[in-house]
């Protein structure tokens, strides 16, 4: 189950509202459920640090066991929003292995940075999870972005986005899943609604070895 970015609050800068007593019952609330249904959570929320005035947007995973058992940090807070005044940069991708995948978390304007995820891609990840608070005048850049993440890495990407709105934005949902070769396998509309779909593992494996284009990685470029 992927939940997006600062899910139970809202995205705010305000870290009265998404601090103030929130973590701790939203981390509850995330282990009880994925013990009662067995399942792993990925969750979007803005926790504070404890060594600093400041808070951190992070995507959090719960095993099916209800144990949390790690975090990613956003390593490009939105700074057209002054994000990184409220929230601390995260220092580096972190990866999961979940089943056959090795899973990369991403939060939201990450998604505009490509070389976050071929730094994952090397480490060995094939599936990309976005967590989003993305305003409906930008979803054509989140479409193409989420797409051109699965081509360009031969990876699943899942982009989880809000709906509704907050008194900045409205939101379009557009929640969908990309297989590794950009085809959309899965998508949601404009309302809060779930969305199901089986991953295939031997689908990214055979893709890769017919058209094997990450091992011409130039590693010179730095990329």
């Amino acid at each position: 189950m992927v939940l997006p970015e600062a899910f139970a609050t809202g995205f705010s800068l305000n870290l009265q509202v998404t601090c103030d007593g929130e973590p701790e019952q939203t981390h509850a609330f995330l282990s009880r459920l994925s013990s009662t249904h067995k399942i792993w959570i990925l969750a979007g929320l803005i926790t504070p640090d404890p060594d600093s005035a400041m808070g951190k947007n992070i995507a959090v995973l719960f095993n099916p066991e209800g144990e949390r058992v790690g975090e990613y940090q956003k390593m490009h807070p939105f700074t057209p929003m002054g994000e990184d005044k409220v929230h601390l940069v995260g220092q580096e991708p972190q990866i999961f292995s979940i089943g056959n995948f090795l899973l990369s978390p991403v939060l939201c304007y990450d998604l505009r940075f490509p070389e976050l995820f071929r730094a994952s891609v090397k480490q060995g990840a094939n599936l990309f999870v976005v967590l989003a608070s993305w305003p409906d005048s930008r979803m054509s850049h989140w479409h193409a972005l989420l797409k051109a993440r699965a081509i360009e890495n031969q990876a699943y990407v899942i982009g989880v986005n809000r709906t509704g709105s907050d008194p900045n934005h409205q939101y379009a949902g557009g929640s969908k899943v990309i297989d590794p070769m950009g085809k959309t396998s899965a998508e949601s509309n404009m309302e809060e609604e779930l969305v199901s779909f089986t991953l295939e593992h031997t689908l990214m494996e055979d893709w890769r070895s017919s058209f094997p284009a990450l091992e011409d990685i130039r590693e010179d470029l730095g990329c």
